[in-house]
């Protein structure tokens, strides 16, 4: 069964920045897997849930949508 993912990145988080190494090789899976997206959310730091739930619900629900068919 294959495995679909969203990735969301927070373009302010201190401790795993995008320029840092893990941010690179997060950055870097969509152009390498076609089952990953990976969408960075402007003014958010390392918990987007927590510091920005209402723009996280904004970009997973229609991904949800679209990836599930409901």
């Amino acid at each position: 069964m294959p495995s679909i993912s969203i990735v969301l990145w927070g373009d302010e988080d201190p401790f795993t920045p995008l320029d840092g190494p893990v941010g690179k090789y997060f950055s870097s899976l969509p152009s390498k897997l076609s089952n990953v997206k990976l969408i960075v959310l402007d003014g958010v730091g390392h918990c987007p849930h927590d510091d920005s739930p209402e723009l996280v619900h904004e970009k997973l629900l229609p991904w949800l949508a679209e990836t599930f068919n409901f």
